[in-house]
């Protein structure tokens, strides 16, 4: 069977935390995702997806300036079939809520560990290798 690789999957890093970006960036690339881009807030994240156009964005829910659900918005108003997991410390009900509502389609928890994100990354990819299909 033909085993398909990451190298086909473009990702769009959004975090205000250097080392965070750093370690998502490292840990995707050990499994050769293509990480097109880095964004340290939600307006630079808006402007990212719309010229780089990845398949994924990981994006963080507290940046300074625009946050990661106002950037969730945002880019699903002008990209809605972009996958989005919302990467956060953050547990708090009505914040996932709000995030489910505006159509993430998953969460890496923080502290997160490679496994864990690289899990998150691999369900949602198959959803854009589905959807490609899809549309051939």
């Amino acid at each position: 069977m033909f085993m398909e690789t990451n190298a086909d999957i473009s990702i769009l890093i959004v975090d205000d935390s250097d080392m965070t970006r750093e370690t998502l960036r490292v840990i995707l690339r050990s499994e050769h995702y293509q990480v097109v881009g880095e964004a340290t807030d939600g307006d630079v994240a808006h402007e990212l997806a719309i010229k780089l156009k990845p398949d994924i964005i990981l994006l963080d829910v507290v940046m300074p300036k625009v946050s990661g659900l106002e950037a969730l918005k945002s880019i699903k108003l002008v990209m809605p079939a972009v996958l989005i997991l919302m990467v956060t410390a953050n547990k708090d009900q009505d914040t996932v809520s709000e995030a489910v509502h505006s159509g993430i389609s998953g969460y890496i928890v923080k502290p997160f560990n490679a496994k864990k994100v690289l899990d998150s990354v691999a369900s949602v990819a198959a959803k854009v290798r589905f959807n490609r299909k899809g549309q051939a």
